[in-house]
């Protein structure tokens, strides 16, 4: 029973930690894609549909998530934006998804979420025809991406095809972009992805890839850019962190550097601790198994009772 119950413990606490991993992650992401200058970056640089061309971004605006429902006010992975398209209104709908696991209902969860919008709008007043809504994932997580891209592939044929909803979202897949095809984008965009592709631990041995690829970016989105990968480093949820403004390519760089130190110095603070750790809970094994009294323990090792029990 205390084994089971330990493993469930272990599942539940590790269930916890992903969630807030994933929700950080969501957060940070948000921040960057609520800038008009990283959904155009995004859009131009990695759809590779030809309305994209057409798009006007001068005119992108932020929907404001009370104007949708209340479920989309909570959902931190998603951002709506509103632009013209020749002369009419359409809409961006961005879903965020970190998740280490393949969603298999992705087309599905976009086609409720679509339908969620559409009432939004119909709510608001719109008539028919509505504007249309283009719906874009972009996956982060590890995994290979294996979900289906269309509704119409998760439903059987049983009944006329023209019956069957039919739904196809657009996928950016991060971990399938090659460093070579980052580099060659050079924006801000492109240098997330090369940072999310990258292993912090070794990131600061790069950091000339990674400047090179922000060399021709807008000082503004430089700054997003920066307070992103701060916070992405400290591992923080919440706010950003704030950084000074930044005056020259030199300065980021040497920011960056600064900041890469401290985390790699951290991580290894943090290994260190842990190997701390495992020998006490080594000593502590070795003294339960010869019956020492779990006070006893407790006191040489450090330990919480509870801890030493779960050994």
């Amino acid at each position: 029973m205390r084994s089971s119950n330990e493993a469930a413990r272990r599942l539940s606490a590790y269930t916890e930690a992903e969630t807030r991993i994933a929700d950080d992650h969501d957060r940070r992401y948000k921040y960057l894609f609520s800038h008009p200058g990283f959904v155009e970056r995004l859009l131009t640089s990695f759809v590779d549909e030809p309305f994209v061309k057409e798009l006007d971004f001068s005119t992108l605006e932020r929907v404001n998530s009370t104007f949708v429902s209340e479920e989309f006010a909570r959902r931190e992975s998603d951002v709506i934006w509103k632009l013209l398209f020749r002369g009419r209104p359409v809409y961006l709908y961005l879903l965020i998804e970190f998740q280490s696991s393949v969603d298999p209902l992705m087309a599905l969860r976009f086609l409720r979420y679509l339908a969620e919008l559409y009432g939004s709008l119909v709510a608001e007043g719109q008539e028919p025809p509505l504007p249309a809504v283009f719906p874009l994932l972009l996956y982060t997580g590890d995994s290979q991406w294996t979900a289906a891209r269309s509704t119409g592939d998760m439903i059987g044929p049983e009944i006329p095809e023209a019956f069957i909803p039919q739904l196809t979202y657009y996928p950016i897949l991060v971990n399938e972009i090659s460093t070579e095809t980052l580099l060659r984008v050079h924006n801000a965009v492109a240098a997330v992805f090369y940072v999310e592709n990258s292993d912090p631990q070794k990131l600061a041995q790069t950091l000339d890839e990674l400047m090179a690829i922000l060399s021709d970016e807008a000082p503004e989105l430089f700054e997003v850019f920066g307070r992103w990968l701060s916070n992405y480093l400290a591992g923080t949820a919440g706010e950003a962190a704030v950084i000074e403004p930044i005056r020259s390519v030199r300065e980021v760089k040497s920011m960056f550097a600064t900041k890469l130190k401290e985390y790699g110095e951290r991580l290894k603070q943090e290994a260190r601790e842990e190997g701390r750790q495992e020998v006490k809970r080594e000593t502590a094994r070795a003294f339960k198994e010869q019956g020492v009294d779990v006070a006893v323990i407790a006191k040489a090792t450090g330990l919480s009772p509870e801890e030493i029990a779960d050994l």
